[in-house]
C-alpha cells in the first residue's frame, strides 16, 4: 500500500474541490439561466424575480470561468454570498419567506460547510437564521409590500430541483472527500503500523548492537545530559559499572573541559560529530587518547545521543613510534656520511639519493635522480644486477657483497655493496649502501705479498725480506733493522736502500733519531726537517734524508733489543695505513728478534747442558764402579772370619758333648744358624755384585726351555708337592742367558715358595704383546699368598719384605737382583697381586742394539 503524507493529501484535496466548485458554477448557472428566461417568459407584471436570478447566474458563471482557470480561492465564498442574497432578495421581491427559494438557505449553509471553514459556516448558518427570521418578522408585520404568490409553476420546480441537485453535488463532493480521506488515513494508519514494527526491529537490532558492540557507547539526554545507558565495552574501557555512572552528567569522563565544551557546540549545532579526537579519562584516573562519534539525528525533537568512543591510545603510540621511526630513517639516511640510495626493484631506477659524497662514482644525486643503477655504470651488466637481485630475493638482504662499480670518469673501482628489501608505497625496492674499498684491497694485496714474502723466512734471511718488502709498502727511500749491541751501538741485521740490500754494518744512536726512537713507545716520526733536528748524523745528512720513522724493537720485559726505521729524501706526507704498517712490520721483526735471542741462549745452554751430562754421567759410571767394587770387596772379606766363626763354634760343640746343657746347646744352634743366614745373606750380595758388574752378552735364548728346566731342578726337591705348571711354547729372546737364568731363577723359585700352602700350586710362564710399543711382555704368575699392593714399592729393594722370616724363608735380595738384570736389559717389572688370590710378576727385556 503506497503512503501518503500530507502535502500529497492537499494537493487531492485541491483537485476535488476545484472540480466540484466548476460543476457547481455550471449548474447554479445553467439553473439561474433557465429560471432568468422562466421569469420573464411566465412572471406576471409587477412580481418579477428576473434580476435577482441574473444577479446569481452572473455570478455562477464568473465562478464558472474563474474555476476553469484555476483562480478558485475566493470562488466558494462568491456561491455562497450569492446563493445566500438570491434567498433574501427572492423572498423580499416575492413577498413572503414562504416561497421555493428559502431552499437556497439550506444551500448556502451547506456550500459554506463544505467549501469553506468552521467560520464561515458559523457565519452563513447565522445569516441564514437570522435573515429568515427578519423576514418572517417582516411578513406577519405585514412589512413586505409584494403581494406573494402561491401557485405553483415550473419556475418553482426548476428552482427546488436546481436547490436539490446543487446540494447533491456538494454532498457527493463531501462523501468523495471523506471516503477519500478515511481512505489515506487507513493507509496512513497501515504505514504507520509497519513503520512502528519496523522501529521496534531497528530498536531491538541498536539494542542488540548497543550491548555487543566491542567499541564502549553510551546513551545520554540532549536535554540534560545525563547519562541514560552504557555498554558492557565501556565498562571495561572505563572501568566504571553501569550503575556507577548512570544518571551522571558525562563531564568526569573528559581529560580537558575544552575539549568538551567544543565537542557539544559542534554536536547541537550539527547534530552530528564524527572521529573527534580526545582525551578520556578511566576510573583510576590514567588518560588516553580516543575518538568520539555522536548522532543526535535529524529531527529536532530527538533529544537522544548516541556516542560511540574508540580507544587510540595503542594506535596513537604505534603511530607515534612509526613517526618517530621514519624521522629517525630519514635522519639516518640523510645525514649518513655513508653512501646511500633506495632503487626500485623491478628496473633499478633511483629514487632516493643522501647527502653524502659519492666516493665510489663521483656523481651527485641530481646525476642520478631518474635513471637506472645500470645506465650510470652502478653495474657493468644487467647480468651482473640479475645475478645480485637473485640473491637479494633469495636470502632477504645482502652483506658484503664485492662488486666493481665504474666510475663518472670512466675507470673501474672496487666497491663494496649492503643492501636491503623495503617496501614504499606498496612497492618493492632496494635499501643499499656503497663503500669505496679501493684502498683496502690495496692494502690486503699488499699485505698478502708481504705475509707471502715472510713467511718462509727464518733468521738473517727473514730480515732481509722484510726490509724489502717493508720499503715496497711504504715507497720509501731506505729501511733499516737493527740489534742493540749496548745502549749506544746498533748492529745492522738488514738494510735495503734504493731498491737494493747493502752490506751490514754497526753505528753508534748518539746524535741520531734512533736514540731518540729507543726512548719512545710508540712510534717515533719526524715528518719534515731531519737535518736541522739533527744536524750531528753525518751519515743522515750525507744522504740527504729529510724525514725518518721508526719504531723500537723490545724484549718481554720492555728493554730496547732493536730498532726498525725508515727515511725519505724528501718530506714524508704521512698515512692513515703507514704508522699501523710499520707497526704491524716491527711486531714481527720484534717476535723474530726475541726468537733468535732465545735461539741463541738455547744453542748456548745446550752446548753447556751437553758437556754438563757428559761430566755428570762420568761420575755416575765411577761412582757405581766403585759402589760394586766395594760391595764385592766387602762381601768376599766377610766370608773368612764368617766361615771362622762356625768353624770354631762347630769345634767347641764337638768338644763339649754331653757336658752341655740343654739351654747351652740351643744357644749353639742359634749361633750356627745366624751365621748360616749371614752366609746366604753375603752369597746374595756377591751374587747382585756379580749381576751389576758381568758384561752383558745378548744372545738368542729360548726362554720356555730355559724356565721348563729349572722347574724340573726345582721339583725334584719337593717331589711330595702337588704342582700344576704351565710353560708356553717357543718363547725367545734376546738377552744375557747367565742373567735370564737367576731372573727367572728368583722368580719361579718365589713362585714355588709362596704357594707351598696350596692343595695344587698353580705356576705359569708366558708372553703378552703390550699395547702401544707391541713388545713382548713376558709374565710369571702363581696362586700363591700374593701381597697388598700398598706394599708394592718395597718389593724390588734390598733386604725388604713383605713377609715374617718365620712364614717364608728368604734374605730380601731375590728380587732386588732381578730387577737389577731386567734394568741392565733396558726393560722393567711391575707386580700384581691380592692377599690370598696368588701374584704376577711381568717384564720386558728392552730391545737389543743394532749392529
Amino acid at each position: 500500500m503506497q503512503p501518503y503524507d500530507d502535502a500529497a493529501l492537499d494537493i487531492l484535496g485541491d483537485q476535488d474541490r476545484t472540480a466540484a466548485l466548476t460543476l457547481l458554477s455550471l449548474v447554479i448557472g445553467i439553473a439561474g439561466l433557465v429560471v432568468l428566461v422562466l421569469e420573464l417568459m411566465l412572471a406576471s407584471p409587477g412580481q418579477h424575480e428576473g434580476w435577482v436570478a441574473g444577479g446569481l447566474t452572473v455570478v455562477a458563471w464568473l465562478s464558472y470561468g474563474l474555476s476553469r482557470t484555476g483562480h478558485t480561492r475566493y470562488v466558494a465564498h462568491a456561491i455562497v454570498a450569492a446563493v445566500l442574497g438570491a434567498a433574501i432578495f427572492s423572498a423580499v421581491t416575492y413577498g413572503s419567506v414562504r416561497t421555493a427559494v428559502g431552499f437556497l438557505f439550506m444551500g448556502a449553509v451547506v456550500g459554506a460547510g463544505i467549501f469553506l471553514g468552521r467560520k464561515a459556516l458559523v457565519m452563513t448558518t447565522v445569516a441564514s437564521i437570522g435573515s429568515l427570521g427578519m423576514l418572517t418578522w417582516a411578513e406577519a408585520n405585514g412589512l413586505l409590500t409584494a403581494r406573494p404568490d402561491f401557485s405553483v409553476s415550473l419556475r418553482v420546480w426548476i428552482t427546488h430541483s436546481a436547490t436539490v441537485l446543487v446540494c447533491a453535488l456538494m454532498v457527493h463532493h463531501s462523501r468523495v472527500r471523506t471516503n477519500r480521506a478515511i481512505r489515506l488515513k487507513t493507509q496512513e494508519f497501515e504505514r504507520r503500523k509497519a513503520t512502528e514494527q519496523e522501529r521496534d526491529r531497528s530498536l531491538e537490532r541498536f539494542a542488540r548492537i548497543f550491548r555487543t558492540s566491542p567499541s564502549p557507547m553510551l546513551a545520554q539526554s540532549a536535554r540534560t545530559g545525563s547519562i541514560l545507558d552504557v555498554n558492557p565495552a565501556f565498562e571495561r574501557s572505563y572501568g566504571y559499572a553501569r550503575e556507577q555512572v548512570l544518571g551522571r552528567q558525562e563531564h568526569f569522563l573528559w581529560a580537558d573541559p575544552a575539549q568538551r565544551e567544543t565537542y557539544l557546540q559542534r554536536l547541537y549545532a550539527e547534530r552530528h560529530v564524527d572521529q573527534f579526537s580526545v582525551q578520556g579519562r578511566r576510573s583510576d584516573g590514567t588518560v588516553f587518547e580516543a575518538l568520539i562519534s555522536s548522532e543526535m539525528g535529524t529531527d529536532r525533537e530527538d533529544k537522544l545521543i548516541i556516542t560511540t568512543v574508540t580507544d587510540v591510545s595503542a594506535q596513537a603510540e604505534a603511530m607515534d613510534r612509526l613517526r618517530r621511526s621514519e624521522e629517525r630513517f630519514a635522519k639516518a639516511f640523510n645525514f649518513s656520511p655513508l653512501n646511500l640510495t633506495i632503487t626500485r626493484l623491478s628496473d633499478g631506477s633511483f629514487l632516493e639519493i643522501n647527502q653524502a659524497q659519492d666516493r665510489v662514482q663521483g656523481m651527485l644525486p641530481d646525476e642520478l635522480m631518474g635513471k637506472t643503477s645500470v645506465e650510470v655504470g652502478a653495474w657493468l651488466s644487467s647480468a651482473d644486477r640479475e645475478q645480485f637481485v637473485a640473491q637479494l630475493l633469495r636470502d632477504g638482504r645482502i652483506n658484503s657483497f664485492d662488486t666493481l662499480m665504474r666510475h663518472k670518469d670512466g675507470s673501474l673501482v672496487d666497491t663494496r655493496l649492503w643492501a636491503e628489501l623495503i617496501e614504499i608505497d606498496g612497492e618493492a625496492c632496494i635499501l643499499s649502501c656503497t663503500v669505496n674499498i679501493a684502498a683496502e684491497k690495496r692494502r690486503e694485496s699488499l699485505l698478502l705479498n708481504v705475509a707471502r714474502g715472510v713467511a718462509a723466512e727464518t733468521g738473517e734471511a727473514f730480515f732481509t725480506a722484510l726490509t724489502r718488502h717493508l720499503s715496497e709498502a711504504i715507497e720509501c727511500d731506505m729501511v733499516v733493522i737493527g740489534e742493540c749491541r749496548d745502549t749506544q751501538e746498533m748492529d745492522v741485521l738488514s738494510i735495503w736502500k734504493d731498491a737494493r740490500p747493502l752490506p751490514i754494518f754497526s753505528f753508534e744512536t748518539v746524535n741520531t733519531p734512533c736514540a731518540e726512537t729507543l726512548k719512545q713507545k710508540d712510534v717515533f716520526v719526524c715528518a719534515q726537517g731531519l737535518p736541522q733536528g739533527f744536524p750531528n748524523a753525518r751519515g743522515i745528512n750525507r744522504e740527504g734524508f729529510q724525514s725518518y720513522l721508526g719504531q723500537a724493537l723490545r724484549d718481554a720485559d720492555g728493554t730496547p733489543i732493536g730498532i726498525l726505521f725508515a727515511m725519505w729524501r724528501k718530506p714524508l706526507e704521512l698515512r692513515e695505513d703507514m704508522q699501523a704498517l710499520v707497526s704491524i712490520f716491527a711486531s714481527r721483526a720484534n717476535a723474530e728478534l726475541v726468537r733468535l735471542h732465545r735461539d741463541r741462549e738455547i744453542q748456548r745452554l745446550t752446548e753447556t747442558l751437553e758437556q754438563r751430562v757428559r761430566e755428570r754421567t762420568a761420575d755416575l759410571q765411577k761412582l757405581n764402579a766403585e759402589l760394586d767394587s766395594f760391595a764385592y770387596t766387602v762381601s768376599h772379606d766377610l766370608k773368612s772370619p764368617l766361615r771362622s766363626i762356625d768353624g770354631f763354634t762347630r769345634l767347641m760343640e764337638e768338644q763339649m758333648g754331653e757336658r752341655l746343657s740343654a739351654e747351652e746347646r740351643d744357644m749353639f744352634d742359634r749361633v750356627l744358624s745366624s751365621t748360616a743366614r749371614m752366609g746366604s745373606l753375603i752369597s746374595a750380595l756377591l751374587a747382585l755384585a756379580r749381576v751389576s758388574q758381568a758384561p752383558l752378552e745378548r744372545q738368542r735364548v729360548d726362554l720356555s726351555a730355559l724356565a721348563s728346566s729349572i722347574l724340573n731342578e726345582r721339583l725334584v726337591e719337593h717331589a711330595q708337592r702337588t704342582v700344576r705348571r704351565h710353560v708356553a711354547e717357543g718363547l725367545t729372546a734376546q738377552c744375557d742367558p747367565q742373567l735370564a737364568r737367576i731372573a727367572l731363577e728368583n722368580l719361579l723359585g718365589n713362585a714355588l715358595k709362596y704357594t707351598r700352602d696350596q692343595p695344587e700350586a698353580v705356576i705359569e710362564f708366558g708372553c703378552v704383546v703390550a699395547e702401544g710399543t707391541g713388545q713382548p711382555r713376558f709374565f710369571v704368575r702363581d696362586n700363591g699368598v700374593g701381597f697388598n699392593m700398598a706394599y708394592a714399592a718395597k718389593l724390588f729393594k734390598p733386604f725388604q719384605r713383605l713377609h715374617m722370616a718365620s712364614e717364608f724363608e728368604g734374605t730380601g735380595i731375590g728380587l732386588a737382583t732381578v730387577r737389577r738384570i731386567i734394568e741392565r736389559h733396558g726393560g722393567d717389572i711391575t707386580a700384581t697381586a691380592a692377599p690370598g688370590e696368588g701374584a704376577t710378576f711381568s717384564f720386558s727385556l728392552g730391545e737389543a742394539p743394532s749392529a
